[in-house]
C-alpha cells in the first residue's frame, strides 16, 4: 500500500486570500489592509480550533463593524475559495486505484470547512481528511503527519506529501515521507506518477 497525502488550499482547491479579505472588508468599516492585519492576528487560533466561525464573526462585528448576518459573513469569508475541477477529479481517480490510499491534511478553520463540506463533496470519497482546526494541530508540526500515517496505516517511506508551502513539505520529509512542493499540476502530476511507479518499499 502507498499513500498520497495532499494539502488542500492551492493544491486541490484554488485559494486567493486577498479575495476573502476584500469581501469581508466590503461588509464592514475597515480598509482591506486593516482587515488583512486583523485576520493575520487571529489566524493561529483559527487554525487549531481555538476560535470558531461564530466567534470569528463576532470579533469582526466588534472590530471591523461587519454585518451581523452570519450567512453573509460565511459567504464573504469563503470568497477566496474555488474548486479546482481537474485536481479534485485526479484525487478521486487516485483513490480508486488498487493498493493506493489518499488523504488530505489542511491548515484551515471552521468557517472554511463549512464551505468545503458543502461545495467539495469529493473529500468524502478520500480515505482521510484532517482539518487542522478539528485536531488542534497545524502544519508543519510533525504530530499532524504522524497522525495521518497512523490513521492511514502506512509507514513514512510508503507515503508522499504534496503542499505548496516548502516548510510543510520539509517537515514531512524529516519524518521519512517523500515530498513534492507543488507549483503547477503540469509538474506535480508527472512527479507523483513517477513516484507511484516505483516499487513499494
Amino acid at each position: 500500500m502507498k499513500a498520497v497525502i495532499f494539502d488542500l488550499g492551492r493544491v486541490l482547491v484554488h485559494y486567493h486570500h486577498q479575495a476573502t479579505v476584500a469581501a469581508v472588508a466590503a461588509l464592514g468599516q475597515l480598509a482591506p489592509t486593516e482587515v488583512h492585519a486583523l485576520l493575520a492576528r487571529v489566524e493561529p487560533d483559527l487554525g487549531i480550533g481555538n476560535l470558531s466561525a461564530l466567534e470569528l464573526h463576532q470579533l469582526l462585528i466588534e472590530r471591523a463593524g461587519i454585518s451581523e448576518d452570519m450567512d453573509a459573513f460565511l459567504a464573504a469569508y469563503a470568497a477566496g475559495i474555488t474548486r479546482d475541477e481537474a485536481a479534485l477529479a485526479y484525487a478521486v481517480e487516485l483513490q480508486a486505484r488498487p493498493d493506493l490510499t489518499v488523504g488530505v491534511i489542511s491548515n484551515t478553520n471552521e468557517a472554511h470547512v463549512l464551505w468545503l463540506d458543502e461545495f467539495v463533496p469529493e473529500l468524502n470519497e478520500l480515505d482521510l481528511v484532517i482539518m487542522s482546526n478539528e485536531v488542534g494541530i497545524s502544519k508543519p508540526d510533525p504530530a499532524i503527519f504522524e497522525l495521518a500515517l497512523e490513521l492511514l496505516e502506512v509507514e513514512p517511506a510508503q507515503a508522499i506529501f504534496i503542499d505548496d508551502i516548502e516548510a510543510n513539505v520539509r517537515a514531512a520529509e524529516a519524518l521519512g515521507l517523500h515530498g513534492i512542493i507543488h507549483t503547477d499540476w503540469t509538474i506535480t502530476r508527472p512527479a507523483l506518477e513517477a513516484w507511484l511507479a516505483l516499487p513499494a518499499t
